[in-house]
């Protein structure tokens, strides 16, 4: 199995550090990482970390531009930048796999579903239209939208509030805009830790992603656990 990965940035999938040429990750591939686990019983990162390939936000939208878009019902106005992204890791991914001579190359698309209260109904459903359909438009059967609704702030609060894992499915009704009063970046910030801290008690275990019980967390879940 071979993995290619493109977030939004460094603080969610990782970041690529040229100066030591490997992919640093960050809390969602940590959790992504959870879920190989369970199935693999090993840390495909701490393991395998030269069967990870990352691509940078940038490069995805370079090599986006090489492709046509249009509005349909299927993408959507709004929603075709993430059709095109998904088009080109999807073509990157299936380099990787011709080059590796390896069918097992699975692509993990994220973004932030994002939006306000008054605008985020039907958003992440839009998005996740968008990225499948670009997938599909490949003949990429392996490729998994990773959207957090509203976004990935909203995954972990679920697991560090005061009441952990209890009614988080309200969490995906707010606002994903960071400037909004009591907004998801804020609240997570205002719980005290550190990035490294919360990655390493989702390598530990101490966060629980089997007790996540929202929507958009169990779809990525479902898929990802589908190709393993």
């Amino acid at each position: 199995m071979h993995l290619v990965l493109s977030g939004e940035g460094n603080s969610d999938i990782g970041k690529l550090s040229y100066s030591l040429e490997k992919f640093i990750p960050a809390s969602m591939y940590y959790l992504i990482d959870k879920i190989i686990e369970q199935k693999l019983q090993y840390s495909f990162y701490e393991f395998t970390p030269e069967l990870i390939t990352f691509i940078p936000k940038k490069r995805l939208l370079e090599e986006s531009k090489k492709f046509k878009s249009f509005a349909s019902k299927k993408k959507g106005k709004d929603t075709a930048i993430f059709y095109k992204n998904a088009r080109a890791l999807a073509k990157i991914a299936q380099d990787k796999s011709i080059e590796l001579q390896d069918d097992d190359v699975i692509a993990i698309l994220f973004r932030d579903s994002d939006g306000t209260v008054s605008t985020i109904k039907g958003m992440w459903e839009e998005k996740i239209k968008s990225i499948e359909y670009g997938f599909k438009f490949k003949d990429f059967n392996r490729g998994i939208a990773m959207i957090p609704k509203p976004k990935s702030e909203a995954w972990l609060i679920c697991t560090l509030k005061d009441k952990p894992y209890e009614s988080c499915q309200k969490l995906e009704d707010r606002s994903g805009n960071d400037d909004s009063p009591n907004s998801l970046k804020g609240e997570l910030e205002s719980l005290g830790l550190s990035s490294d801290e919360i990655n390493k008690m989702i390598q530990s275990g101490a966060i629980d992603i089997d007790r996540i019980d929202m929507p958009s967390f169990e779809y990525f879940t479902k898929r990802l656990r589908g190709l393993l």
